[in-house]
């Protein structure tokens, strides 16, 4: 256990390096060791979620290019389903499920939570971040507000199945479909809002779930020592790391 007591820079810049230097068994998935977890969603079983959202995505946004509109994304808006209830699906879409889960389970629920914690944290840190490089790249127009270019791929959708993947991951079906019951409203309602088009969430969907799974099955399935844990000191001045070398 490594106990680091420092500026607030120094542990952001320990987490991320933890978070991407993970340089553990040889085994931890098909493209090797380095960066395992951020390769994990095509070097993983991960792979088969990730390559049929990926072909399905290419293939929304094929149709919206030949037929110049989202329909699917234009009926929504027609008919409001939600009315006001979209807005509160935006609300609640921006990370504070995920949030809320990882200081769950790190304050109450003990070594197994802070694992389930550690899982989560992993999986929206590389969604996020991937969704937000997608974003400055490709800057697509939403369609309700030209004025903003930033719709592909959905932040909330990504962040919102990355959370519903770990849950069931973690937690079981019951638990796990309740959580993508809630992870399809905030998406649905970000095309019902007109804030992104269809293909934009089956692009969020697919890269929150290829993480939350990928890291599963690197931690899991390759004989990776599971987790490493990252809690608060107990005066709330540094972090405390611990790490799990099985063997």
């Amino acid at each position: 256990m490594v106990f680091i007591k420092s500026t607030f820079f120094k542990r952001v810049l320990i987490l991320f390096f933890f978070l991407i230097y993970n340089p553990v068994s040889s085994r931890a998935n098909e493209c090797g060791w380095f960066l395992s977890d951020f390769t994990s969603p095509v070097c993983t079983d991960a792979k088969y979620i990730f390559w049929t959202g990926t072909t399905i995505t290419a293939g929304l946004r094929l149709l919206k290019q030949i037929k110049g509109f989202d329909e699917i994304q234009r009926r929504a808006v027609a008919k409001n389903h939600l009315k006001g209830l979209g807005k509160f699906g935006g609300d609640i879409g921006y990370g504070y499920l995920n949030a809320t889960y990882i200081l769950g389970n790190y304050l109450l629920g003990g070594a197994r939570g802070a694992k389930k914690a550690s899982h989560m944290l992993q999986a929206t840190f590389y969604t996020v971040g991937t969704t937000a490089a997608l974003k400055s790249m490709i800057h697509e127009t939403r369609p309700g507000y030209p004025q903003e270019h930033d719709s592909f791929p959905s932040g909330h959708a990504s962040a919102s199945f990355a959370f519903a993947s770990v849950v069931l991951a973690q937690d079981g079906v019951v638990w796990g479909s309740l959580a993508h019951l809630a992870a399809i409203f905030i998406s649905f309602s970000r095309i019902n809002d007109e804030w992104h088009y269809l293909h934009d969430v089956t692009a969020g969907m697919t890269i929150g779930m290829s993480y939350a799974w990928g890291i599963y099955f690197n931690n899991m399935d390759y004989g990776k020592p599971y987790w490493f844990t990252v809690l608060p000191t107990e005066n709330l001045d540094g972090l405390s790391i611990g790490y799990a070398l099985s063997f």
